[in-house]
């Protein structure tokens, strides 16, 4: 079984040991893409990081989402006295399996994964709704002016 150092509010790839093909497969992720690990014995959902704003190279961290945030916290926080710890870690499901779809979006049942996906049914419901948001929203009956115009109206 591979395990992970708990050192950071992250999960490094560096920090895994035990499993090279697990640490070859977080590594090999894509930008903001989310996998499906089981650490310390609870399943959860993590999200690769974004790649590096200057070199543009990737990340080697991935983020914990969901109530696997709340958990690694305290994981981490258990261990940050110590200077880290160890815990079991596990590869649930593959990028792009059933627990995975697409770039930072976890699979739901009966939502599309994204645009491409949707039926045309579903791209024209998701429209309609879009163009009925035109009226949404509070609006003035009085007519717009300049500001101070506007502040001295409200006074009186």
């Amino acid at each position: 079984m591979a395990q992970v150092e708990v050192k950071d509010y992250a999960l490094w790839t560096k920090h895994v040991h035990g499993d090279e093909a697990l640490r070859s497969v977080l590594e090999s992720l894509e930008p903001e893409q989310v996998i499906t690990l089981r650490v310390a014995g609870q399943q959860g959902l993590w999200r690769k990081m974004s790649a590096y704003r200057t070199s543009g190279n990737p990340t080697p961290g991935l983020s914990p989402i969901g109530p696997m945030q709340a958990r690694w916290g305290e994981i981490y926080r258990r261990f940050k006295a110590e200077g880290g710890g160890l815990v079991e870690i596990e590869l649930v499901d593959e990028p792009g399996g059933s627990g995975q779809v697409g770039k930072g979006r976890a699979a739901e049942p009966g939502v599309p994964p994204g645009w491409e996906q949707a039926s045309e049914a579903e791209r024209d419901a998701a429209w309609e709704a879009f163009k009925a948001l035109w009226n949404a929203g509070w609006r003035s009956e009085r007519p717009y002016g300049p500001r101070d115009e506007l502040h001295e109206r409200d006074d009186g």
